[in-house]
């Protein structure tokens, strides 16, 4: 784990050293020795790193060798290398003692308890001799611990290092690349021969080679464990997953922090056209760097952490004896802070009240208190479901990179920090480096120029939206108990403002929504009448299609008896098509006036028989009655036949009294309706039954009676008059 104690030296050799490294006897069998090797990476972090990155790191240098231990003495080591060299050459289950592969020592380092040597020596040491790996001893010639390039990583922070540099200036070159259907006998040869322990995996495209994976040697140390034939599985078969690729002119941290995201510990670095053209790991800048760069940029942060904790010590607590130097210390200076820390959270509170423009507030809110706090950034960070967020608002000093609309996804935000959050957790750090946090949390905060944070959630009940972070970014900042305490009413007063935004939002879409649904409505009601005004238009003309074919064929009639019956047809079509041109000339597409529908029907019936009819005084009344189209049908073509019967039948000779034909259409208290056609003619024959007659047109009035579901009634007194009462159908149907 890094040094908690901001004031001890990053230099110090002792964080470097793994005290457990793997050891063996020096007649451990060859195939044991594999085996070991094969479960310690098994039981190692990468590539899922599900583990911090410090302890992911320890554990892949730890398996990457044995040490070749008899009785106390360190004989040699044995790696990974070697054992894929070993797997070459067919020894991958053999009974030879490991000590006849293994190499022995050419470098170890003895510590003493007055050695000066430091983290920076070692490493020069491992790039001097191209080792992975630097054994510590002590006097006695006991392994004490070991250092690799792992372990140094873990000792130092070059976060403000890997910041400014790309990717072309950390990344390995050149890359071993091989056909993904090459067998993994043969990778391991490749990789044995030019001593690597990785290939990259590939497909040949029209345009390019493309990569489409990883395989490791500990891969093939895995697989070598469990028996298999080497020779006769494909790479792409077990292959990782093809690594995340980032561009050569992407910065070095960038893509470090995103390759712990993605639980990998390796990247591909391609051109601008997508070539491969190198790899990066968490460790390879180490040997290619410029020592003094490095050692530089370790003495700037380690200095800068001790000046820090030199002029922050620790808070003493105060006593009864010490309340006097307290009060006098509440200076003036003091009373003013606090009054404008007052008037900040009286000024947002105001802001909430006057105004649902949620941004200005609290761009305003970011504004001032990064003023207040004298700090270089403010942000507004929103999550997302998947804990992945956003930075909404932000108010940041000149020369710094601005963070606005930046979205980051950091998996070990949600495992270690969000359920804290989501209970009221304030982080308080003065010191990114020196306050134990994660290696990826340090990462996202360094890509951000952040060195000291004070973060505190924007809860909306039970549910974290987001945070509340002030950042100071050129150094170190100690934050204040006025100003952590500043900060949290100010987050409480932002979940207010987000609450009453969200409500006045929810509002304004359900409008609209209902605005859009109305509008949609219209337009479906105005295309569904449009329809079917031309639907009713359409039936009109077919009928009157028919009656005009009906008319042209009684041209050629002779036969009184059957012209007749041409002219009946004929008015019966067109009593139907005179409430289908009704209703498309009708604002009204549901009900028909019966009025006015009447008054044509039957004036079209005195001019059908009208050499009858000329002296027929004829009576409408209907007003204020509208039928829906499936009751006037059958209502008009009763209409039809009643009346066409009484011009025919109720006048044969001249009379003198005036001849009169009425029909009226009331409602009664009941919602029935009464229709009644009538004439003052020479009366229906008594010896007639009108229910039982061989007329086709009061047989017609009976079935559409019926069709009605209404009573036919009879009167015969000073003329004829028949009755009909019935309901709407469609109130009929809702009746029942």
């Amino acid at each position: 784990m890094k040094q908690s104690d901001p004031s001890a030296s990053l230099f110090n050799l002792k964080s470097a050293i793994d005290h457990r490294p793997l050891t063996v006897e020096p007649t451990t069998s060859l195939t044991d020795a594999i085996a070991i090797l094969a479960k310690a990476q098994s039981s190692c972090a990468a590539p899922s790193l599900t583990l911090p990155l410090d302890i992911a790191l320890r554990n892949q240098s730890r398996a990457s060798a044995v040490w070749v231990v008899e009785g106390l003495h360190l004989l040699g080591y044995f790696t990974e290398q070697q054992a894929l060299a070993a797997i070459n050459e067919g020894l991958g289950h053999s009974s030879r003692p490991v000590s006849e592969l293994m190499t022995p020592l050419t470098l170890t380092l003895t510590l003493t308890p007055t050695d000066t040597t430091d983290i920076f020596t070692a490493l020069s040491l491992l790039r001097q001799h191209q080792l992975s790996h630097l054994p510590v001893i002590d006097q006695q010639n006991q392994l004490t611990g070991v250092i690799s390039l792992q372990t140094i990583r873990i000792a130092l922070q070059f976060d403000e290092l890997l910041k400014s540099l790309s990717l072309a200036e950390v990344m390995a070159t050149p890359v071993l690349q091989a056909p993904a259907t090459a067998s993994v006998l043969d990778l391991a040869h490749l990789m044995t021969a030019q001593q690597s322990n990785c290939v990259v995996l590939t497909v040949a495209t029209e345009s390019r080679t493309q990569p489409v994976g990883m395989l490791l040697a500990q891969d093939v140390i895995q697989l070598q464990r469990l028996d298999l034939e080497l020779a006769e599985i494909e790479a792409d078969r077990v292959m990782r997953v093809n690594p995340p690729q980032f561009s050569i002119e992407e910065k070095a941290l960038v893509a470090y922090w995103e390759m712990q995201q993605q639980q990998t510990h390796y990247s591909a670095v391609v051109d601008t056209v997508g070539n491969l053209v190198g790899l990066v790991d968490f460790t390879h800048f180490l040997t290619t760097l410029d020592l003094d760069l490095m050692r530089q940029a370790e003495a700037e942060l380690a200095n800068s952490i001790q000046t820090f904790a030199k002029s922050h010590p620790p808070t003493v607590v105060p006593t009864p004896l010490n309340n006097e130097v307290e009060e006098s210390a509440f200076t003036v200076a003091a009373l003013q802070e606090q009054l404008e820390s007052s008037r900040l959270l009286a000024s947002m509170a105001l802001h909430i009240r006057e105004s649902l423009q949620i941004k200005e507030i609290l761009q305003t809110a970011v504004d001032e208190v990064r003023q207040f706090l004298q700090t270089e950034r403010v942000i507004i960070y929103q999550f997302n479901p998947d804990m992945s967020g956003t930075v909404v608002v932000e108010s940041v000093a000149p020369g710094w990179v601005p963070a606005l609309n930046s979205t980051v996804k950091d998996t070990c935000f949600g495992q270690s920090y969000a359920h804290a959050y989501a209970e009221g957790r304030v982080l308080v750090v003065d010191d990114i480096y020196a306050a134990g946090l994660t290696q990826c949390h340090i990462d996202i905060l360094a890509i951000y120029d952040v060195r000291a944070s004070l973060v505190v959630p924007i809860l909306q009940g039970n549910h974290l939206w987001g945070l509340l972070c002030a950042y100071h970014c050129s150094e170190p900042k100690h934050w204040r108990s006025l100003e952590v305490s500043l900060l949290k009413q100010l987050a409480t007063h932002i979940a207010i403002a987000i609450q009453q935004s969200e409500l006045y939002q929810q509002v304004q879409n359900e409008l609209t929504e209902r605005t859009r649904a109305e509008e949609q409505l219209k337009v479906s009601l105005r295309e569904k009448e449009a329809l079917l005004k031309e639907i009713h238009h359409r039936v009109k003309n077919n009928l009157q299609i028919i009656s005009s074919v009906l008319r042209l064929q009684s041209d050629f009639i002779r036969d009184d008896k059957v012209m007749a019956l041409f002219n009946d047809s004929q008015n019966r079509i067109r009593s139907m098509a005179l409430i289908h041109e009704k209703l498309y000339q009708s604002r009204d597409l549901l009900r028909i006036s019966m009025s006015e529908y009447i008054q044509d029907l039957v004036s079209n019936l005195l001019s059908s028989y009208v050499a009858r009819s000329q002296k027929v005084g004829l009576t409408v009344d209907a007003d204020s009655i509208h039928l829906n189209i499936d009751t006037a049908i059958p209502c008009g073509l009763i209409i039809n036949e009643l009346v066409s019967n009484a011009l025919k039948h109720a006048f044969p000779t001249a009379s003198n009294q005036e001849n009169k034909v009425w029909v009226t259409v009331n409602r009664t208290p009941d919602s029935c309706f009464v229709l009644t056609v009538g004439d003052n003619g020479i009366g229906f024959p008594d010896n007639l039954d009108f229910r039982n007659t061989e007329s086709l047109g009061l047989e017609l009035v009976c079935i559409f009676t019926e069709q009605l579901e209404g009573s036919l009634e009879l009167a015969k007194h000073k003329g004829t008059q028949f009755t009909v009462t019935f309901k709407e159908i469609g109130d009929s149907a809702r009746d029942k």
